[in-house]
């Protein structure tokens, strides 16, 4: 039996406490109002999800690597190098291993696209297409909506990215509210990501907001909405539909059980990624 404890209040942190049904060999340990130095150095606990921003989340997600634990956080916990070469040197110090999340990648609809892309059946992946929609309201889309978009590009893209263009701007009456980011891997595929802090209040957009992903292969195109019910496969003679169920945080628990090395190797590639996209804005 694994315990985990829970640090910050996000989305991932409050499906983590509203699921309640049981997780198997994993134990959670939810201690509202306990200061986040303490749980993330509690020797009774051996994984932790740490659903904090900014710089408080990254000191938290340092001291529990320092301290051997395995960190569930968020596609790009650090900023720059500097910062993630600060991750590796605590994991290395500490033992820990970190678990980089998210939503589009650990979502069921996600990863049964992802599992669909990866097949033979699909044949070579040709292009890629996100959009992330969320309510108007302030932040700015690289820092808030890129990473989550870069952590399922490269869990589909093995290659690196030498073209990378991006056009960003206030449209919606926030400050950057929105971008549009066009890539081109080393492999040739074209990825195309929209993001914008554009829907009125009347438009529902829990959680990470309204989502589209689609993605054409050489022999198969598939469309995935996370907030419907299934990913939904299209071709020549006809179409399927997968459906899902579960919240993105139950995969991301279902790493834990067996924490993979590589954690911090995915970190970084999100990273630079997000740096040249930073940096073509």
């Amino acid at each position: 039996m694994i315990a985990l404890g829970i640090i910050g209040a996000g989305h991932h942190a409050q499906a983590l406490r509203g699921h309640g049904a049981p997780f198997g060999d994993i134990r959670v340990i939810d201690s509202p109002g306990r200061d986040w130095r303490d749980i993330a150095t509690d020797p009774e606990l051996a994984a932790v999800l740490i659903d904090l921003p900014g710089e408080a989340g990254l000191a938290a997600i340092t001291a529990a690597l320092r301290a051997g634990k395995i960190v569930i956080s968020a596609p790009s916990p650090a900023r720059g190098s500097a910062e993630l070469a600060g991750l590796r040197a605590a994991a290395e110090s500490g033992g820990g291993t970190l678990l980089p999340g998210g939503e589009l990648t650990h979502g069921e609809a996600a990863r049964r696209g992802l599992a669909i892309i990866a097949g033979p059946e699909f044949g070579a992946l040709t292009s890629l297409y996100i959009a992330i929609r969320q309510p108007r309201g302030p932040g700015d889309v690289l820092d808030d909506l890129a990473p989550e978009a870069v952590g399922f590009i490269n869990a589909a893209i093995a290659d690196s990215f030498p073209s990378v263009r991006v056009n960003a701007g206030a449209l919606f009456g926030g400050e950057r509210d929105s971008a549009v980011i066009l890539l081109r891997s080393a492999g040739n595929v074209v990825v195309t990501v929209e993001l914008a802090k554009c829907l009125p209040a009347s438009i529902p957009a829990p959680g990470l907001g309204e989502v589209e992903i689609e993605a054409i292969g050489t022999n198969q195109a598939i469309r995935i909405t996370p907030l419907d019910s299934a990913v939904r496969i299209h071709r020549d003679d006809g179409n399927d539909v997968r459906p899902w169920l579960d919240a993105a945080v139950l995969a991301m628990l279902g790493e834990v059980m067996a924490p993979q090395a590589g954690g911090l190797d995915r970190a970084a590639r999100n990273e630079r990624l997000l740096s040249a996209i930073r940096a073509a804005a």
